[in-house]
């Protein structure tokens, strides 16, 4: 989380940088705006009690990282574009080479939801979410915009797709790529290194946590 901070900070206007990282152990990630009681709640429930709930710089619900292929993208964000549109690109992309490399996936586009509807949490697919035939859930994300520059971190779940996993992470680079028309560098400056410990030490603490 501090690094894809520490990137979004650190990289010129025009970069497409691409992060593709594992977790070590359980992990649980929630969004900027989200209460933290309710992300400890729901790791407790899932029995993961030593998982420290991590507070994204993005929005969005909650993450459980337990094998899956998390990624994030720093990008230009076009002051045209919605967020609705970012999220079909890079989902759309995803899309488009996971059935290249032989996995059926399909972008959601659900019902529209009764007035008053209480919304479900993690669990539920949200529009332009990647999901499998039956609905199942497998890619969402959540944004960040600063200045110029847009942050995505995006969590897909490969054990629905039969195939393996370096087939899912290398779809996840070629479509980016080629939604944004160039291929995305995977390089982190030693600087953003640096900028990225000193960030570390907030993310690991209870009042970045715990804020809300």
């Amino acid at each position: 989380m501090a690094l894809d901070e520490a990137a979004l900070l650190a990289a010129p206007a025009d970069a497409l940088l691409l992060r593709v990282y594992r977790w070590t152990g359980t992990a649980c990630t929630f969004g900027y705006s989200q209460p933290y009681h309710a992300a400890r709640a729901a790791c407790d429930a899932r029995g993961w009690k030593e998982a420290s709930p991590v507070r994204r710089a993005t929005g969005g619900g909650i993450v459980f990282h337990d094998g899956d292929v998390t990624f994030s993208l720093v990008f230009p964000w076009d002051r045209a574009w919605a967020p609705e549109a970012i999220y079909k690109n890079i989902h759309r992309g995803v899309h488009s080479a996971l059935k290249a490399a032989g996995a059926s996936t399909a972008l959601w586009s659900p019902p529209r939801r009764p007035l008053g509807a209480a919304a479900a949490c993690f669990a539920r697919a949200e529009p332009m979410d990647l999901v499998l035939d039956d609905g199942r859930k497998i890619l969402g994300g959540a944004l960040r915009k600063r200045g110029g520059k847009g942050l995505y971190q995006g969590s897909l779940r490969p054990e629905f797709l039969s195939l393996p996993r370096e087939a899912v992470v290398a779809a996840v680079a070629e479509g980016t790529g080629r939604e944004f028309g160039r291929a995305p560098s995977q390089d982190i400056p030693e600087e953003w290194l640096a900028q990225a410990r000193d960030l570390e030490t907030r993310y690991r603490s209870a009042e970045w946590n715990q804020r809300r």
